[in-house]
């Protein structure tokens, strides 16, 4: 009986053979392959991304965006070559240009209140500035400073001529710079003795100095010296004053109005009388 079963004896090479043609038929050939990539737009897609990476780089390197052109627009005391040169952006390219770097780097001039840079292309950087404007003259040794309405120290004073600014002289010694501040209540004394003291007590000031052991001091047209120090008690101040000099004139060269009760002496030789015929 065993005689009677026949087995198929398997042919392992055809087998083989066989997976390898379903093998060669399942995967593309290089042009099919190129020809599906082809049509699904991925060459396009690939092409159009160098053309827009090469002409991006074009740009970048052209000579026509680099700037060449700066225009300062506010500027009254400044010069224009001196924000240019503190902006220091001139050939570079407009594409590397950090505006908030380039405000930061300007900002730290004394003069300079408010600014704001803009990049204009192809070759353009527009600065808008505010100045600080001077206020009065603080004169260091032989030296004169000019200093804003908030005590800000702006630089050195280079015109050749004064004008109706307030010139204090510090007496004190030290030595200032530019950006360096000066008391605001110091500058608020000046002002309001300058402008009160001719009305309201018949002094003029021909001359206003500082220091730190006086303060505010004032010297008259005819030569008498006035200490005020400080600020606080400006009105009894200004009441004594015009009394010793309007009210009940009296004869001094030296008035110390800090102390509750004022000093005054007259160091002015006597003047001789007049003799009787």
């Amino acid at each position: 009986m065993r005689n009677d079963i026949q087995y198929n004896q398997p042919n392992t090479r055809a087998r083989i053979a066989a997976r390898r043609n379903r093998r060669r038929s399942a995967l593309p050939g290089p042009r099919r392959a190129f020809g599906d990539w082809l049509a699904s737009g991925r060459i396009a897609s690939l092409v159009l991304f160098l053309a827009s990476l090469g002409g991006l780089v074009a740009i970048a390197v052209s000579p026509q965006f680099v700037v060449r052109t700066v225009q300062i627009n506010g500027i009254r005391v400044l010069d224009a070559a001196d924000v240019e040169e503190l902006a220091g952006v001139t050939g570079a390219s407009i594409w590397l240009v950090q505006t908030d770097d380039v405000e930061a780097r300007i900002a730290r001039n004394a003069y300079v209140e408010r600014v704001q840079a803009t990049l204009i292309l192809p070759d353009m950087l527009v600065i808008d500035l505010d100045e600080r404007q001077p206020d009065v003259r603080w004169q260091v040794g032989e030296t004169r400073y000019l200093v804003d309405a908030e005590g800000r120290v702006l630089g050195p004073d280079a015109s050749t001529f004064l004008t109706e600014t307030l010139v204090i002289e510090d007496r004190s010694g030290r030595t200032i710079s530019p950006n360096d501040r000066i008391d605001p209540d110091i500058l608020y004394l000046v002002r309001a003795l300058a402008l009160r003291l001719p009305e309201e007590a018949g002094v003029t000031p021909s001359g206003i100095s500082w220091d730190v052991e006086h303060g505010v001091t004032i010297t008259t047209i005819d030569g008498r010296t006035i200490i005020f120090g400080r600020k606080d008690h400006l009105e009894e101040k200004i009441q004594i004053l015009r009394f010793l000099t309007l009210q009940e004139p009296t004869e001094y060269t030296w008035l110390d109005l800090r102390p509750a009760t004022p000093y005054y002496r007259n160091d002015a030789p006597p003047q001789p009388q007049a003799q009787r015929g």
